[in-house]
């Protein structure tokens, strides 16, 4: 087993993007009766927010070399025409007064660019993505443990155990339901977050790794994607789906590789 700590994405933000109501939902609101202008245009008001943070990145063969790991037959042999790389993610979510987050969803699409930045035919993809599935919430230490072939294998901390110190805590990550991953193998790496009863989806989602795996001395290049549905509290909880519009935010690449 390989250890490592993780270090997590910076709390600085790489961008922050506001939603809006669909056009569609909007027509079908309109049609109820219940519904007045004055309330669609309070609504069309709102602005539900989601942020991302500063990704952190290292190529991970070179991290495993200076830790004096012996690299596996296996990605030794992988990295003959590949390279992988450890990306840590983080996104944000502030609802708006009278709204909530009933669903979310935080992707990134990746791509590769030669060192001349030409852009390959060759896309990276997700080798391996953790958290994959959480549905009750779960502790685990801040601290990444690889198989031998490079996927992850962290885990839980007995959900028995009290933690007392703060120093402690510094030292763990804790997923909150419910949280599902898509795209392993691909070049698109999502995660989908859903409210509970006892959970809703707002404040910080740390921690979402990816191991990519790309090209041979290629960069990585990665576009954001998200999605969500908020419920808006017009005297009753009313769901809407919404939208983010097109920008240059959203719409530009950014680096997750050295």
């Amino acid at each position: 087993m390989l250890r490592l700590p993780i270090r997590q994405s910076s709390d600085e933000i790489l961008f922050e993007a506001s939603f809006e109501p669909t056009t569609s939902a909007v027509d079908k609101l309109t049609k109820q009766k219940d519904i007045g202008e004055g309330e669609i245009t309070t609504l069309r008001g709102k602005k539900n927010r989601v942020a991302i943070g500063v990704p952190y990145f290292e190529n991970l063969i070179s991290r495993l070399v200076d830790e004096g790991y012996e690299i596996p037959h296996e990605i030794r042999h992988m990295s003959a025409v590949s390279d992988f790389h450890f990306v840590s993610l983080s996104c944000s979510f502030l609802p708006d007064k009278d709204c909530r987050f009933l669903w979310a969803r935080f992707g990134v699409e990746l791509r590769a660019e030669s060192i001349s930045r030409d852009r390959l035919e060759e896309k990276p993809i997700a080798y391996d993505m953790f958290p994959s599935e959480v549905t009750s919430e779960v502790k685990y230490k801040r601290e990444t443990i690889f198989a031998p072939e490079l996927k992850f294998n962290i885990g839980a901390i007995d959900a028995d155990v009290k933690i007392v110190e703060v120093r402690t805590q510094k030292e763990l990550i804790v997923y909150k339901p419910q949280i599902f991953a898509y795209g392993i193998n691909t070049p698109k790496a999502i995660w989908d977050f859903k409210s509970t009863e006892e959970k809703g989806i707002w404040g910080n989602r740390r921690d979402l790794l990816i191991v990519v795996k790309s090209p041979r001395n290629s960069k990585v290049k990665g576009k954001f994607f998200l999605g969500a549905e908020v419920e808006f509290n017009l005297g009753k909880w009313i769901p809407i789906p919404l939208s983010k519009r097109e920008d240059k935010v959203v719409n530009r690449e950014y680096n997750l590789s050295e």
